[in-house]
Formats: C-alpha cells, sequence, structure tokens
C-alpha cells in the first residue's frame, strides 16, 4: 500500500499566484486610465540657430523639459521645412501657453537657469 502525503498550503501562497507582478497592491489594475503613469506633454519652440540654447547640453534639456517645452533648431530654407510665417505662430502660441501655465518671467527663469548649466558643464564661455 502507498501512503499519500498531503501537505498543508498556507493563505500566502493563494493570493500571490493569482496577483500579476506589476500590481502593488491587491484590488490594484494597472491597465486602467487612471492608475497608468502621468504623462508630461512637450511642446517645441523652433529656433534659427541654436547660439543660446545649449542644444545637446543634458541640464539644459532637462531644463527646459521640467518647464514643459524643447528648443529645437530650424534653420531656414530647409526643403520640407516649416516657413518662417509658420514657425512665428507655432511659437506664439507655446509661448503663450507657457506664460499662462509658468507664469510670465518663465524665459528668464529659462535663460538663468541654462546660464547655470553652462557654467556648471564648462560650456561658457566670457
Amino acid at each position: 500500500m502507498g501512503s499519500k502525503v498531503l501537505a498543508q498550503k498556507s493563505n500566502n501562497d493563494d493570493w500571490e499566484k493569482h496577483v500579476p507582478t506589476e500590481n502593488i497592491r491587491q484590488g490594484y489594475q494597472a491597465d486602467k486610465p487612471r492608475n497608468r503613469p502621468k504623462r508630461k506633454v512637450i511642446e517645441y519652440i523652433y529656433v534659427k540657430d541654436s547660439k543660446d540654447i545649449l542644444y545637446g547640453n543634458p541640464c539644459a534639456m532637462e531644463v527646459t523639459r521640467k518647464m514643459g517645452f524643447e528648443y529645437v533648431p530650424q534653420p531656414l530654407g530647409v526643403p520640407g521645412g516649416m516657413s518662417i510665417n509658420e514657425i512665428e505662430k507655432h511659437n506664439m502660441l507655446i509661448k503663450l501657453k507657457l506664460f499662462f501655465t509658468k507664469g510670465p518671467f518663465w524665459k528668464l527663469i529659462v535663460k538663468k537657469r541654462i546660464k547655470d548649466c553652462a557654467t556648471n558643464s564648462g560650456d561658457f564661455v566670457g
């Protein structure tokens, strides 16, 4: 005759087996819109040259992204590019949005922080 061995399961083993790994707590559903991580919309401000924007500097990119925009060099006369009127209209709307969301002195704050980034990273001359 064979003997049967039955092991007892603890209650903890049952619910952990059925809970997906991405869930933090029981009953939390990661696929619902209200539970997903919030994404920040990054707007673009087009500039003719990258003279004072420190394009490519990680610190300066982080500063502008925290404010909700990013500078993009857009030389004039590029085939398929935007015309000067389209660029000015687009930039005016984005700057107006920043005026109301970040305050009237958003540009001064960004310039100061970019200047600090330039001095800290060694990009500042003069």
